[in-house]
């Protein structure tokens, strides 16, 4: 294929990718998870006030619950909102616009790759397009996700390092920066990016000759600066707890097991659980059965994340159906052809899974996203084998199979997107927090009547999704900003804000209290415990399954 007419291809595809991934951005998924409007508002707050939503000037670390977010997606989100205002779809942009640059970006970094390989072009052509038709890519770019943001900044370090040893410039210095930058993207990138970095120094030998020491010198330097304030804050700030309690090594084995694993071993008296119970074995379990689990045909094909459905739709994996024989097809052509720095290819594929692997969740579709771009280059090989094997066939069987290829890939496709938007606002809008939105814009004009509102906080976080559907003032609320830290370094809360209160409700006392607007969900408020004479029902909000997400009512 000529240069031009790849170029001209590879637009189309970034486009189209693009158009698909705004389709609906700021309805679907039909409501924000807390994250959303965390970054909203805290973009927000320094689009008006240059400081976060407790007072921080230009922080490097959001602390947002006490789980310390990362600075890139909310500086990349004032830019939207200054275009857009405060709302989904402004949140949710930077994900798509750099959803759809990865797919652009992703051409140039497997051509660099495989630069060697005769038709590397349109290798590097397929797998743009594997990703634009990837679900895992769409799904996180259809949502305010880190990881894209992430992978463009993750692939712009890679291009520069291999343009640094192919064309001897100072494209090094660039590859750091770019490098550098991920550590203010997403958490995982802190073990991640070394990691990175270390296989393209094992796979890219060439490095050694190519690259003067001073350069390598000065990237290394770029690097350490830059991440410096980052691990800092994570070892020795506030960060540290919640890496604690996200980590795998905080769930030891339960004191009840282990007392009856104990109690089974009387003849050898301990020595079979020093042996084969002890804790290098359980974590190592653990953290085995973990990384395994995102190479598992339920987890790529078939269901995806299963432990948070906020990853994943139902009925679906994280890659097209169509992958089942691409896959393999791949594999092989890759093996069998010693296709030159394909080691880096597989070295990739197998960290990828590791931030996953290592935290508490037996599956995690978001910390283990970065297997989607060696998954994407192994399918795109298929597909090319694919094509080398059809030269061989007749004209009516290219036809037939190249046909029925092509329609099972969009079927497959198309399923996902049915999925998507049709069936997981119904299936999963409980976990995705469902109502308030509704809640919050029913009662922001009532406040006031009140001499208190209480806002249940089963859901979690019930403050910043008042602050951010009020759009409330962020110099007002810095004023009064005041996050309970949770002992354990897990997300905190926070409690009050005016004349409102966030906290669970206990109906048997909360009832007597007069002139208060509880929000509170089904079992909080009992339908039946509600007399006449004491409280009224101003509004029911039910998640889109039908089941009762909250019930508002006001007390005489």
């Amino acid at each position: 294929m000529k240069e031009k007419r790849v170029k001209i291809f590879l637009l189309l595809i970034t486009f189209f990718a693009l158009v698909v991934r705004l389709l609906k951005l700021g309805s679907s998924p039909p409501s924000m998870h807390w994250d959303e409007p965390s970054w909203g508002y805290n973009a927000w707050s320094i689009l008006k006030t240059g400081k976060d939503e407790y007072g921080n000037f230009l922080p490097l670390i959001f602390k947002a619950f006490g789980d310390y977010k990362s600075a890139a997606y909310v500086y990349l989100t004032v830019i939207s909102e200054a275009i857009f205002g405060l709302n989904e779809f402004a949140v949710r942009l930077p994900a798509a616009v750099f959803g759809a640059l990865s797919i652009w970006l992703t051409f140039f970094v497997v051509k660099e790759i495989f630069a060697n390989f005769k038709e590397n072009k349109i290798v590097a052509l397929l797998t743009s397009v594997v990703l634009a038709f990837s679900p895992w890519h769409y799904h996180y770019s259809h949502g305010a996700w880190e990881v894209n943001v992430l992978l463009v900044f993750l692939l712009l370090g890679i291009l520069f390092f291999l343009k640094a040893i192919k064309d001897k410039k100072n494209y090094l210095l660039v590859s750091a920066f770019f490098f550098g930058l991920c550590f203010y993207v997403y958490n995982s990138a802190k073990l991640l990016i070394p990691l990175l970095i270390l296989g393209l120094i094992l796979c890219f030998p060439s490095w050694r000759k190519s690259l003067p020491i001073k350069n390598i010198f000065l990237s290394l330097m770029i690097l350490a600066i830059m991440i410096l304030p980052v691990f800092k804050f994570t070892f020795f700030g506030g960060a540290g707890g919640r890496l604690k309690v996200m980590s795998i090594f905080s769930y030891p084995r339960p004191q009840a097991e282990k007392e009856l694993i104990l109690s089974q071993e009387e003849k050898l008296k301990g020595l079979s659980f020093s042996l084969f119970h002890n804790n290098l074995v359980f974590f190592g379990r653990g953290i085995l059965e973990r990384y395994l689990n995102h190479f598992s045909s339920r987890f790529l094909f078939f269901e995806g994340d299963w432990s948070t459905h906020r990853h994943s739709v139902p009925y679906a994996g994280v890659l097209n159906h169509l992958a089942i024989l691409l896959l393999p097809a791949g594999i092989y052509f890759l093996i069998s052809q010693k296709i030159k720095n394909q080691n880096f290819l597989w070295y990739w594929l197998a960290i990828a899974p590791l931030p996953a692997a290592l935290s508490r969740d037996i599956i995690q579709a978001t910390r283990s996203y970065f297997m989607v771009f060696p998954l994407s280059v192994i399918t795109a090989f298929g597909i090319y084998f694919g094509f080398q094997l059809a030269k061989r066939w007749g004209r009516l069987l290219k036809i037939v199979v190249g046909g029925a290829a092509i329609f099972l890939w969009f079927f497959s496709f198309i399923f996902y997107l049915d999925q998507f938007f049709t069936h997981l606002p119904y299936a999963y809008s409980e976990d995705w927090l469902y109502g308030y939105k509704e809640a919050v814009e029913f009662i922001k004009d009532k406040v006031d009547k009140y001499d208190q509102v209480v806002f249940t906080s089963k859901y979690g976080q019930p403050y910043i999704y008042y602050l951010f559907y009020t759009q409330y003032d962020p110099k007002k609320y810095q004023k009064q900003a005041k996050l309970i830290e949770h002992p354990e370094g897990d997300v905190g809360r926070v409690e009050k804000l005016d004349n409102i209160v966030f906290r669970e409700i206990y109906w048997p006392k909360d009832r007597f209290v007069k002139n208060t607007l509880y929000i509170g969900a089904t079992y909080e408020i009992p339908l039946e415990d509600i007399k006449e004479d004491e409280a009224r029902i101003l509004k029911e909000i039910k998640f889109l399954n039908g089941k009762l997400a909250f019930r508002i009512v006001e007390t005489k």
